[in-house]
């Protein structure tokens, strides 16, 4: 008998040690195909339509928000002196419909003679007077339209899922038969389940993504894995609770698909900012009047013996929900003033409760909102300083604040009291290596919060240094993505909402790594998809929603519609042409647009037209005619929109609205 339990732990030694060694690999694998296919992608610019000026040149609009005026930081830039720096925002909706709205310029706008005083509809053909300079909204063709969904196809090539599914799988299983060697009859029975759940749930998601032709799955499988990661440590600190841990990241992902869905529609999305805020108000007040306080901040609500939650974990995603806005919105003080307020609420409260690590990462969110929303940082250098001097005036009158900044730098003068944590998570760490001990092997989850506070110590010790720097990895390439697609964002509500669920996850984790070691003090947050907790964990997923709202690849993220395979075909066929490929062209990208410096106004003009079109001549749909039968046409019969629109159309109806172009109007109405 001793002889066959001995060879059990003989064979359970030589598991771990190729199993250490797996993981690595596995990781490596996993992270590597999706990391490199996210930073390989590319979100291409989309012309969206066109503002013709007096000189018959035009500006290519590329967004759906558009800011207007003579200021550096303009969309649209008129070196005019009676245009104001900020004169008006030009707005598209999802429903193709823009928007013209003057910001109280000094000289005011006009459509077709009628002064703006509020948004305005703005039609093809309609004369925008600007600081007394007239232009004209031009649409993109059907050329020019099939273009837009052909660049992004083109440019995006995201990873096959399936490799990195089947690895992470692999790895799943692996984690539990490692478990089961080092547990031994401490196993819980329930931890298969666990991790079976967990893997259910991300091949499930994929599954039906796939069926709905989506792709682009890196920054899920990204988060899958790191909540792999976050199950494991459960195990190890709270065997217990695994299967409580992937409960929470099941609603973590319906908490994503839900948001995505939601933020498509932008006017759906403000319609329930209100609501949000007083959900979130009414849960921060419950957190005052009935909260639990541990480890020195009154932050839970315990409800029965096992079941609690972190209500700030959950404003987390209200904040950055509250803080992005369209660009209209960021023109009305209302808008600010609630942005403001909220703020304000958020952070005194948790001042009061004593969570001042969520509190600096509320301040520091609120500081890249204030600055994306103003781009004044002058204002920023006022609220540095006087949230310096609340500062200070905590340290003085919160000791438990205090002996926290009193020990940080100096753990080691006091390893056994003030310093213990951090002495501790530094010393397992090393101890781990490269590969680690093994999956509940380590000896940190002894100390206190080693799965939430001190969990890149855990990870350390028991996965190795190399996945533990791999999950910092993670986090950092979600914000590169994040920053590159803002670039090209349709509406700087998903382009603030992205940057700021992005540095809120960027700062919470260098807060979390960082002060586990004793380079910045122990502030008491999580790593975010890593740390055990299930309010953690639902909140991580949600603010990933934002940056998945921000891609705008082809078919790659919930804002971006489902392209209709057949949506011109019968108009092609109709004008017998075979390969729908001729009519898509490479056209230069917008940096290839040159500024025409003169008094009369600067544009974007396309340097040449050389290899703009193939295969088929557009005799009746040159830029040159298109312009000047407008320009006949307002000039003859004044700003009539319904007459620009016939002229522009080649004989189109008087009744069109926001109906597509067809070939018909391209080509004048004749069949070729």
């Amino acid at each position: 008998m001793d002889f066959l339990n001995t060879a059990v732990e003989m064979i359970g030694i030589y598991f771990t040690t190729g199993a250490r060694w797996a993981f690595v690999i596995l990781a490596v694998f996993i992270l590597a195909h999706q990391i490199s296919s996210l930073l390989r992608s590319r979100n291409p610019s989309e012309i969206w339509a066109y503002l013709g000026c007096p000189d018959d040149t035009s500006v290519p609009l590329t967004h759906w928000e558009n800011l207007i005026g003579r200021g550096r930081g303009c969309d649209v830039i008129l070196n005019l002196s009676s245009v104001s720096r900020s004169h008006g925002t030009l707005i598209r909706d999802s429903a193709g419909v823009w928007r013209y709205n003057d910001l109280n310029s000094k000289n005011g706008s006009a459509i077709n003679g009628r002064p703006v005083k509020k948004p305005t509809e703005l039609k093809a053909g309609d004369i925008l007077t600007i600081g007394g300079s007239d232009f004209t909204l031009y649409p993109v063709s059907l050329q020019e339209r099939v273009n837009n969904i052909e660049k992004r196809k083109r440019k995006t090539h995201p990873a096959s899922p399936w490799p990195s599914l089947a690895a992470l799988t692999l790895f799943q299983l692996l984690t539990v038969m490692q478990f089961r060697v080092s547990m031994g009859e401490d196993f819980p029975s329930s931890l298969p389940f666990a991790f079976g759940l967990l893997c259910a749930l991300m091949w499930g998601y994929v599954i039906f993504m796939k069926i709905f032709r989506r792709v682009g799955f890196e920054m899920e499988i990204i988060a899958f894995f790191l909540s792999t990661l976050s199950l494991a440590v459960t195990v190890t600190a709270f065997p217990g609770q695994g299967m409580k841990q992937a409960l929470c990241a099941v609603l973590g992902v319906g908490l994503f698909f839900g948001l995505c869905w939601f933020l498509r529609d932008l006017n759906r999305a403000k319609r329930i900012t209100y609501i949000l805020v007083g959900i979130s108000a009414f849960l921060l007040l419950v957190n005052l009047l009935f909260g639990t306080v541990r480890s020195g901040a009154q932050n839970w609500i315990v409800i029965g013996d096992s079941f609690s939650i972190q209500p700030s974990e959950l404003v987390k995603i209200v904040f950055v929900y509250v803080g992005a806005a369209t660009l209209d919105e960021l023109q009305q003080r209302k808008n600010l003033t609630v942005f403001m307020a909220f703020s304000v609420f958020c952070l005194g409260c948790l001042a009061i409760m004593g969570d001042f690590g969520t509190a600096i990462i509320f301040f520091v969110t609120f500081l890249i909102i204030s600055f994306l929303r103003s781009g004044d940082f002058t204002k920023l250098f006022l609220i540095i300083g006087a949230a310096g001097l609340m500062g200070l005036m905590v340290l003085r009158f919160r000791p438990y604040v205090a002996d926290r900044f009193s020990a940080w730098g100096h753990v080691w003068d006091d390893p056994t009291d003030s310093g213990f944590q951090q002495v501790q998570t530094m010393t397992s760490a090393a101890s781990g290596g490269l590969p680690g001990l093994g999956a509940g092997n380590g000896h940190l989850s002894e100390v206190a919060a080693s799965s939430t506070d001190l969990v890149f110590g855990l990870l350390s010790e028991e996965w190795g240094l190399i996945i533990a720097v791999l999950a910092v990895l993670c986090v950092i390439t979600l914000g590169v993505f994040a920053v590159r697609s803002i670039i090209a964002g349709r509406s700087t509500y998903y382009s603030i909402a992205a940057c700021a669920a992005t540095s809120l996850f960027i700062f919470q984790t260098i807060l979390n790594v960082f002060g586990s070691v004793d380079l910045l003090p122990l502030t008491g947050v999580t790593f975010p998809f890593v740390s055990s907790g299930g309010t953690s964990m639902i909140a991580s997923w949600g603010l990933l929603a934002f940056l998945k709202a921000a891609d705008t690849r082809q078919n790659a993220s919930f804002a971006v519609r489902l392209d209709r395979k057949n949506e011109f075909d019968d108009e092609l066929e109709g004008r017998g042409i075979e390969n729908p490929e001729e009519l898509f062209y490479t056209p230069k990208s917008v940096e290839d647009y040159t500024y025409k410096g003169s008094q009369d106004t600067i544009v974007r003009k396309p340097s040449s037209s050389a290899g703009r079109r193939k295969s088929i001549k557009y005799e009746d749909f040159s830029d040159d005619d298109f312009f000047k039968s407008f320009e006949d046409s307002s000039s003859a019969k004044g700003p009539d929109p319904a007459g620009s629109r016939r002229s522009s159309y080649s004989g189109g109806r008087d009744d069109r609205k926001d109906e597509p172009l067809t070939l018909d109007d391209i080509f004048g109405g004749d069949k070729k």
